[in-house]
């Protein structure tokens, strides 16, 4: 069965903030414009008066926000500390939805995701379709796993403001994750998902030429449906290079070129890639999946437990990583820590296969066949047998299920011969008694 690399759409998202998130890897966002309507609007909005002394607290509390920003001083205390000084502008002036705004974003650059929701909410109170707010609210959405929620607040968040990067990347890493779904470039869905992943991203450099995580997303799509069509791969290529000449240290940017590389069969290339990933944002789980996963094809079973472990740490119900630990484990002759594993994942998820196909794999393989005692090996066998059949009633492929009913038969055959070594060695008719020894006579007497 084999292990597949690992990379949701999380790793394309903008993080801390959608429409008002940076995109570059740290780039900070100018601040909202208040007091005047957005020129690519869809429904061009009155032009709201903002007093001189509003414009002042509002640029006071941005300025701080921006030197926090710029030196990398968010903690959950500075990141509420944000927030309460644009409360404070938001209380005496209550026109100023860009401040409400920043609320938001000051508790989404820690992740504070449930106070950031209410900001951003709050901020749609004062003013229904405001943009920004909207595709945060989008990003927060995904993040809980609220797809359909997250496609809805972002479609909103173009339709008032066309020129929103965060919101135009969001929905083309939904389409890319659609198009992986659906794997077949002739399908009709699945070109018409590209055409508009590739409308979203060309929108977002049209408004930012150097906008790297367009250009990665950008190469990601064409990197689907590069088995028929291998040109793909050249074109994602160039896309990624452009993105490089602009931040090569871009952590997302750099798991792509794993993804690439290993596209390539170019398996020392793609860990090197996904290592400098996994250098320039430290806590880029994806990263760390692919890093693990690789090393694991290379036999390195310490280096991708290490790795792997840390995953778990940092996405504690990722399914995946659970599967790889497994497999270093029984790597490294931890048959026990390797079945729990297996487990673990199988209870995050029930209805996926690859914990039960690990799970008959560590018993019929290496519990059962490494088994002295024959009579106990039987039901090992039999405890391997069963989880095949769990695995061919889950979700898997079929060539993986084919081989499993193959691996089924095997153990049946394997169990038949067994019961008949036994059976036969127990109708053996027991070794005659050994007759008693015969004195010697030439033995001295006592």
């Amino acid at each position: 069965m084999k292990l597949s690399l690992l990379m949701s759409t999380s790793a394309l998202l903008i993080a801390c903030g959608g429409g008002g998130a940076a995109t570059k890897g740290g780039k900070t966002p100018a601040p909202p414009v208040i007091g005047s309507t957005d020129p690519s609007a869809t429904k061009p909005e009155p032009k709201h008066e903002v007093s001189k002394d509003a414009r002042k607290d509002y640029t006071a509390a941005y300025e701080q926000f921006i030197a926090t920003d710029k030196a990398h001083g968010w903690t959950e205390s500075t990141c509420r500390q944000s927030a309460d000084r644009f409360t404070q502008v938001v209380r005496a002036h209550a026109e100023v939805v860009e401040a409400q705004f920043m609320v938001g974003l000051s508790l989404h650059r820690c992740d504070l995701l449930d106070d950031a929701e209410k900001a951003f909410q709050q901020a749609l109170k004062m003013k229904p379709n405001h943009g920004q707010s909207l595709s945060s609210l989008g990003e927060i959405y995904f993040r809980q796993g609220k797809v359909t929620e997250a496609r809805q607040y972002w479609d909103s968040a173009i339709k008032a403001n066309g020129k929103l990067i965060g919101a135009r990347i969001g929905v083309a890493s939904l389409e890319l994750e659609q198009m992986r779904k659906i794997g077949n470039p002739k399908d009709a869905t699945w070109k018409k998902l590209e055409e508009d992943a590739r409308f979203n991203l060309s929108s977002v450099l049209g408004v930012d030429s150097d906008d790297v995580a367009a250009y990665t997303a950008y190469g990601l799509v064409y990197m689907e449906g590069w088995q028929t069509n291998k040109n793909r791969l050249d074109l994602a290529k160039l896309l990624l290079d452009e993105a490089n000449k602009r931040n090569p240290k871009y952590a997302k940017l750099q798991n792509a070129y794993g993804l690439f590389y290993m596209h390539r069969a170019s398996l020392n290339q793609a860990l090197q890639a996904f290592s400098a990933a996994v250098e320039a944002d430290p806590k880029f789980v994806e990263a760390r999946l692919n890093v693990g996963m690789v090393t694991l094809g290379f036999r390195k079973y310490d280096l991708a437990k290490e790795m792997l472990s840390k995953v778990i740490e940092l996405s504690p119900k990722n399914y995946g990583a659970y599967i790889g630990l497994g497999i270093a484990q029984r790597g490294l002759k931890d048959l026990d820590g390797a079945e729990a594993s297996y487990k673990k994942a199988k209870d995050l998820d029930p209805k996926r296969g690859d914990a039960f196909y690990n799970l008959a794999v560590l018993y019929k393989d290496f519990r059962a066949s490494k088994n002295t005692d024959l009579a106990a090996s039987i039901g090992t066998y039999k405890q391997a047998k069963e989880y095949f059949q769990q695995f061919i009633a889950a979700q898997g492929d079929t060539a993986d299920k084919t081989e499993a009913k193959e691996q089924i038969a095997l153990i049946d055959k394997t169990v038949a011969q067994i019961q008949s070594f036994l059976k036969a060695q127990a109708n053996q008719p027991p070794p005659p008694a050994a007759a008693p020894a015969t004195p010697d006579p030439a033995a001295p007497k006592s």
